[in-house]
Formats: structure tokens, sequence, C-alpha cells
């Protein structure tokens, strides 16, 4: 047998393209449990080896970030971390490089990528939208991450607010609330936008009324705490846009005599360490930080080996219940 079996051997065997080889043998989705079967038996047969000990490398991944996140140990440090993991277990160096508000106002690349030979993008966060409209005009395949842009048809790979959103408010309101308010300023974030259209669906498919005078879309902890003072009726539970809002908010309403859960309930989105941390402990969101850094890896690579239209893929998170909203009896 040839030890130096290729995958177009295999896709030659079978009469199949080379990429369906290749999704099959590095279990990828794309073909049907049959033809992965068909394809490994064809691969044994024909003794086809990878050595992963010796694999060699494949190139570079730049990772570009706004400079004020860089150093952000609350969210995006994990996202970071299983980037880089991922990228070195394909074979590929991953170099996060920030990007500073100069930079972003005179689009000046970083000196890496002058210096090295990049193979492909990764932007984290949410970068100006010129800036990154010329970061796609080099050429190079690039995926964004946490944040998509609606003038540019680009890869990203992001949460899927608008669902999540949907199923913590539904959450709320299967534990007998209709009166829910909102906070998040969603001016500032498409995230937090999303996590709006999730709450108002949510609302709106129970048949509840969406009530406007119970949504805080432009709140500073100081302006929220007169937005409380100006209500004339309190809705029995919040849904916060992230947890360091409602933890925030957790706070305030202490300060004003309620007691949470007891006579609020209020849960958050994305599930930060201090969630778990603070009395009583914020029922959330948990967003999948880890998968999110695999997939964007997996995406770029995919798209540096095989090119393809713009796709998006949105990662679901998990309904994370604890202690700071209770049923309705």
């Amino acid at each position: 047998m040839n030890s130096k079996t290729s995958m177009q051997d295999i896709a030659d065997k079978l009469g199949i393209s080379k990429n369906a080889v290749s999704l099959a043998l590095n279990n990828k989705a794309g073909v049907s449990e049959e033809l992965r079967y068909r394809i490994f038996e064809a691969a044994n047969q024909l003794n086809y080896r990878t050595d992963t000990k010796t694999k060699k490398k494949r190139g570079n991944q730049l990772v570009l970030i706004p400079e004020n996140i860089r150093n952000d140990k609350i969210f995006y440090y994990e996202v970071f971390w299983s980037i880089e993991k991922r990228a070195k277990e394909s074979g590929y160096n991953a170099i996060i490089c920030g990007v500073t508000q100069e930079m972003e106002d005179q689009l000046i690349l970083p000196e890496l990528y002058h210096e090295i030979d990049i193979h492909g993008l990764l932007l984290v966060g949410v970068l100006h939208l010129n800036y990154v409209r010329m970061l796609f005009d080099l050429g190079i395949p690039l995926v964004t991450v946490d944040h998509y842009y609606d003038g540019l048809q680009l890869d990203a790979v992001v949460t899927a607010n608008a669902e999540e959103a949907y199923k913590i408010v539904t959450h709320l309101i299967d534990k007998g609330h209709k009166q829910i308010g909102f906070i998040g300023e969603i001016n500032k974030s498409k995230s937090f936008k999303e996590r709006w259209s999730g709450y108002q669906n949510a609302l709106s498919d129970a048949g509840l009324a969406i009530d406007t005078k119970l949504e805080a879309l432009n709140s500073t902890p100081a302006q929220l705490a007169d937005h409380l003072d100006a209500m004339t009726s309190m809705p029995t539970a919040w849904f916060c846009a992230d947890d360091r809002i409602a933890i925030s908010f957790i706070q305030t309403l202490i300060s004003k005599g309620y007691k949470v859960p007891e006579d609020i309930s209020v849960v958050g989105f994305c599930d930060i360490e201090a969630a778990q941390m603070i009395a009583p402990r914020l029922t959330t969101i948990q967003v999948q930080r880890e998968q999110l850094g695999y997939e964007a890896v997996d995406f770029l690579i995919r798209k540096i080996d095989f090119g393809g239209s713009p796709a998006k893929i949105s990662i679901y998170g998990k309904l994370i219940e604890r202690d700071s909203c209770k049923a309705l009896g």
C-alpha cells in the first residue's frame, strides 16, 4: 500500500470532490454520515495516514482587537485563549494585536501585517466600519467574532443574541411574570439591540403588551435610579442586556429598599464570573465564549482552504438558573 496517499486519491476513488474528503476526515459538517463512512472506508483501504505529531506549521492568523478590550478579563479573555489554543491545534500561530484609536482613525495597519506572512484575519469585538472595510479590501480571508457589520457582508461568528434573550424572557413568563422591563443602551451595542428584539418577540408571542415605559434604553446607573423614581408602577421582573448592568441594577434596587427576588426578579446575559458571586446569585444566559473562539478559527481555516460565499454562524447559549428570579404564586 502507498503511504503517500493523498485526499485527492480518495476523492478520485469515490468520484467525489477533494473538499468533501477534507470535511469528512476533519470531522466537519457538510457531508452525510453515509458518505463520511465511505470516505473513512476508502481512506483505510488506501492506507491514508495523517501524522499530527509532525504537523507542519500552516502559517499565521492575525487577531485584531480594539485596544480597550485587550486586557478584558471579564469576557474576552476566554475568547482569546480559545482562539490561540484552536489555532495551535490546527497548525497555525494566532497573533493577537491591539488596534489603537489613532490606527482606526487614520486607517493604519499593524506593523506586524507588513513584517510577517498573514494567511487570515480574525476581528474580535467592535472596530470602526471604515477600518473593517479597509481590512476586507486587503483580500485576505477574514472572520469577525462577537460582532458583525450591517454595511458589509462578512463572515462572522456571533452569539445568538435574539434567540437567547427570547429564551430567558420566556423563562420569566413561564414563572408567571407578565410585566417585564428591559435595561440596555441599544444604540451603543448591536448585541444589546438584538437582545431587546428577542425580549420584545418573547412578550409578543406570549400575548403580553409591550410597554415602552418599562424600557430603559439609554440609562447610566444614575439615570436608571431617576428612571425608577419616575415610574408609577414597577414591573415584577427586569431583563438586563448584560450581567454588569444586572449586578449594578440589583444594587440600585436594594439601595431603594427593594428585595431581590422577593419584590422584583432580575435576570442578565453573559454569565460573567461575578454573576455567581453576588447575592442573590444571578440567573443569566451563559455565552459560550470558548466555542466562539473555536468556531471562529475553524471557520477562518475553511475560508483559507476553500473560500466560499460569506456566512454568519450563530452560537446558542445556555440558560443558567440561580437565585435572582422567583415564580409568582
